[in-house]
């Protein structure tokens, strides 16, 4: 077949958001009277969208009003003028509240200058359920925030993210079949029916349960964060490997803006892409409420061939928005209530059946996939005397329909003449949450609270014949409840050494009921456990950091009607220990973050691939995990900033369950030994416009597909490079980008269509280079 070469121009969208720079001279319409400190800071960060930490005890007594149109940090300013405390700026929108020197007198207090931020700028982070500075946390957190999200190179979905952050692996699979798994956890590729191992959270919610993650386009969001190791204390059942948090941004009451963009993409021997997007930030009702508004919509080249027919038959169409409410009732309370939507096409798989290098695929029947993702979330937060209250409700549904080519699992399936399975799967999960904060600047912080989390998950199998379709060939529907009191805190045993203890004791019930070939099994099981964690910190320095910490988390069991001996699989546990450190050196122009841990993961839960090509679930036997991870950023002066990062481990199969013997390669699915990445960028001025041209590489090493008899089919050990500037010119932006510089042609993914992959080998090969170019404008 005759491929096509050269270059398309492609435009690619993406956020526009104001550079550092920028934003702490942005002004705001702030409207303040004099009252409770702790409330009147807050509804600052309402009507600013700024984050404070707090390191002071705040005195008490009224504070200054603050009314007008200013900057955030002269409020702060005008608000603890004349108090023992003051703000330090930490980042574009981040300020530390910390005590002011005892030399000076009380009387002489006024508004001081700005302290210069030193070149590595501190990332506040509240997956802990509180704000804390991330160079401070006893436990390995990372971050990725869009630090210039005009970039060509910004991540748009979580599989982008994982190519920044150690520790994080996503498999291949495409929007709305990929799953992550965290520090080596691996259990399965296959998207069966067993919790995942990582709790996906979207603001304050949990989004998913035992589904994919659901390939949310990360448009106008403020971070990522990602919780490594066990998290069962906060986060409770199915958090083994950690936490992957989506944090969006709030509306901001005191400010209207907005931005908007458009862009194409050209795949090398692919073809052509666009996307657009747009947000808008609206103040309503003066300084009581804000909207925000975020649309997007974008079409994906595709760059898989019909070996006998069309090309490009991978192409993906996503859509979607958020809307966003926030209303400020009271000095220092907040009601937040956000809604999103977005639908996911997909045309064809984007696995191939011959050498990856050849890009195609012998098709008789096409094999699209859609699927729909919606979230509704209300959140409360506001005093309670000294303390906080946070009232979270959050309902997420995802829709997932697949259809694939079921001809040569027809004999298996026990229908003949069988060609295609239609997958129908419905995902429910309701999260309410309750929850009380220590009151700001507590010397001890604390959260503690009650849980009630129900996930409900419908899922059916229809086969198409020659002569008619078999419905109800498979049905499963399962609902999983977990009720549970938790609580977590930390106290300074001296000044630089700090405990850290939280817990979790919960009752999770699952109620299963599946039906294969028209043979009905129903469990219902109920799980009572605690969930414990510790850690001990020791600051040499602000900047200096060494802990240890112990972490664990279990996963409620479920129904599986391939085990004749009990009809389902247990629950599993992961215990955890971490010892790590942080430090920076050079007045902060060189930052160091290093973690070594070890996990022991108990009667490990695995979703396998039947004969037929349908999946069930079992205890695969014990695991455990050796690793160590680190990452550098140095900034030497003159804009340049370098950052590198490495994960090495080893997970493994130590036991196999039921005496039943290890096989002979004891690595864990899908995760690799050795992953690394290297960035590099320095801004320049050029004909008077700021560019930022930039290059990074990634290193993806081998793994495996599964442990599963004939399926252990190896993947990984490729190489991307990545180079592209952002030009900005007034009010716009311009990105350019190239992607996988190098045209690497490796299998990312061994895996495709369940039906045929004992059968034949599939490959899911890297998307070829790919240049895009956006131009973007804020209003």
């Amino acid at each position: 077949m005759v491929r096509r070469s050269g270059w398309s121009i492609v435009l690619a969208a993406s956020a526009l958001l104001p550079a550092p720079a920028q934003a702490r001279d942005e002004s705001f319409a702030i409207s303040l009277p004099a009252g409770n400190l702790a409330d009147t800071l807050e509804a600052l960060a309402a009507q600013t969208g700024i984050s404070l930490v707090y390191e002071a005890r705040l005195p008490s007594g009224r504070t200054h009003a603050a009314r007008g149109r200013m900057p955030a940090r002269e409020a702060l300013d005008r608000i603890l003028q004349g108090t023992s405390v003051r703000a330090v700026r930490i980042g574009p929108r981040a300020f530390r509240i910390v005590a002011r020197p005892r030399a000076v007198p009380h009387a002489a207090i006024r508004a001081e200058p700005e302290p210069a931020m030193r070149p590595g700028e501190e990332i506040v982070v509240t997956a802990r359920k509180l704000p804390e500075v991330l160079s401070s946390i006893a436990g390995s957190v990372a971050v990725y925030s869009p630090r210039d999200p005009a970039r060509g190179d910004r991540a748009a979905s979580a599989s982008d993210v994982a190519r920044t952050l150690e520790g994080l692996s996503i498999t291949g699979g495409g929007p709305g079949r990929e799953r992550p798994f965290i520090r080596g956890l691996a259990d399965s590729p296959f998207n069966g029916f067993s919790q995942s191992t990582v709790s996906v959270q979207v603001d304050e919610g949990r989004v998913t349960y035992d589904a994919a993650e659901p390939g949310l386009y990360l448009a106008d969001i403020a971070q990522v964060e990602v919780l490594k190791g066990p998290q069962g204390p906060l986060y409770g059942t199915g958090a083994l490997g950690g936490v992957y948090r989506i944090v969006t941004n709030r509306p901001v009451i005191g400010s209207t803006s907005g931005w908007a963009g458009i862009g194409a993409q050209a795949v090398g021997s692919g073809g052509l892409g666009a996307n657009a997007e747009a947000m808008l930030n609206l103040p309503l009702v003066g300084d009581l409420a804000a909207l925000r508004l975020v649309g997007y919509a974008r079409s994906d080249a595709g760059w898989i061939d019909d070996a006998a027919g069309p090309a490009n038959i991978n192409r993906t169409r996503i859509a979607g928005g958020r809307a966003a409410l926030r209303v400020a009732p009271a000095t220092g309370w907040t009601v937040d209530l956000i809604g999103a939507y977005q639908s996911t096409r997909t045309a064809d798989s984007q696995y191939v059946d011959r050498d990856y290098e050849d890009l195609t695929r012998g098709i008789t029947q096409r094999e699209p996939r859609r699927g729909t993702f919606g979230l509704g979330q209300a959140i409360v937060s506001g005093p309670i005397g000294a303390l906080r209250l946070t009232a979270v409700t959050s309902h997420a549904w995802q829709d997932q329909h697949d259809s694939f080519d079921a001809s040569d699992a027809a004999s298996q399936l026990g229908v003949p003449g069988a060609l295609r399975y239609h997958d129908g799967r419905a995902y429910r999960v309701f999260d309410q949450e309750i929850r009380l904060g220590s009151a700001p600047g507590s010397a001890f912080t604390w959260t503690a609270g009650v849980s009630y989390v129900s996930a409900a998950t419908r899922a059916s199998g229809v086969i198409d014949t020659a002569t008619g379709i078999v419905p109800d060939f498979f049905n499963l529907h399962r609902r999983v409840t977990e009720t549970a009191l938790f609580a977590d805190g930390v106290y300074p045993l001296t000044p630089r050494l700090k405990l850290a203890i939280g817990a979790r004791l919960f009752r999770a019930t699952t109620e299963d009921e599946r039906q294969e070939e028209l043979d009905a099994q129903t469990v219902s099981h109920a799980a009572i456990g605690l969930t414990p964690s510790a850690s001990l910190s020791y600051r040499f320095t602000d900047d200096r950091l060494l802990y240890v910490r112990v972490g664990t988390a279990f996963r409620p069991g479920g129904i599986d009607p391939s085990n004749s001996r009990t009809g389902r699989y247990d629950g599993d546990s992961v215990r955890s220990i971490e010892l790590g450190g942080r430090a920076a050196f050079a007045r902060g122009r060189l930052d160091i973050a290093l973690a070594g841990f070890q996990t022991a993961w108990r009667s490990v839960q695995s979703d396998y691939l039947e004969d037929n090509g349908l999946i069930a679930t079992r205890n695969a036997g014990d695991a455990a995990i050796l690793g160590l991870e680190g990452s550098v950023t140095w900034r030497p002066g003159g804009g340049w900033r370098l950052r590198a990062g490495f994960t090495a481990q080893r997970p493994r199969l130590v036991n196999a369950a039921d005496g039943v013997d290890l096989p002979e390669d004891r690595r864990l699915p899908v995760v690799p030994d050795l992953a690394g990445n290297l960035a590099v960028e320095r801004p320049v001025r050029l004909l008077g416009h700021a560019v930022t041209p930039y290059a990074a590489f990634n290193y993806v090493g081998p793994s495996r597909l599964s442990f599963d008899d004939g399926l252990d089919r190896r993947m990984g050990g490729y190489g991307l490079a990545r180079i592209g500037a952002t030009v900005t010119a007034g009010p716009f932006v311009v990105a350019l980008d190239l992607d996988n510089l190098l045209d690497t042609r490796a299998d990312s993914f061994a895996y495709g269509n369940p039906f045929s992959l004992r059968s034949e080998r599939q490959y899911t090969p890297l998307r070829p280079r790919t240049l895009s170019l956006s131009i973007l404008r804020a209003f």
